[in-house]
């Protein structure tokens, strides 16, 4: 299954280290605020990336060839680009670690579109990316933000 992976390195002096241990908090597992990017990204590529057909993350998708085009509105009308059945869209998972979160599509044929490799049928449609300096990018760290100060507040911090 294709995965995107974002990093994310906290660093800081030797005062905020020793504040964060003081209120018992140590940077070794941060699971839940790993859950809280998964479930933002799950519910964005499988909307925001959908609706916008891959704009909102830099890829705009291709239209449909003519005849493929031709062939979905007779047995799939009104569906949008990369949606027959809805399976790929409703795909994305998350799974959380410590230090990480995984997220990854169940669909089989989502490997095809994810795929940067050169081809010659089907053309790239990425549905995940996040870089550095992105608008979700920028989501995470917020999100991760949020999830520290209230683990701090909670154990009696500042």
């Amino acid at each position: 299954m294709a995965a995107t992976e974002v990093q994310i390195n906290i660093s800081g002096d030797k005062e905020v280290a020793q504040m964060l241990r003081s209120v018992g908090l140590e940077i070794k597992d941060l699971r839940p605020a790993m859950q809280d990017v998964g479930k933002y990204l799950k519910k964005f590529f499988g909307n925001d990336v959908f609706v916008s057909r891959g704009s909102v993350i830099g890829h705009s998708w291709p239209r449909l060839s003519a005849g493929y085009a031709e062939q979905k509105a007779r047995s799939y009308s009104g569906r949008p680009l990369l949606v027959r059945t809805g399976t790929m869209q409703r795909g994305f998972t998350y799974k959380s670690a410590p230090l990480q979160v995984e997220i990854t599509n169940t669909a089989r044929h989502f490997v095809y579109h994810q795929s940067d490799a050169p081809r010659s049928v089907i053309p790239y449609r990425p549905m995940m990316k996040v870089e550095s300096g992105d608008a979700r990018y920028d989501e995470i760290v917020k999100i991760i933000n949020a999830r520290l100060a209230q683990t701090i507040k909670d154990k009696g911090g500042a």
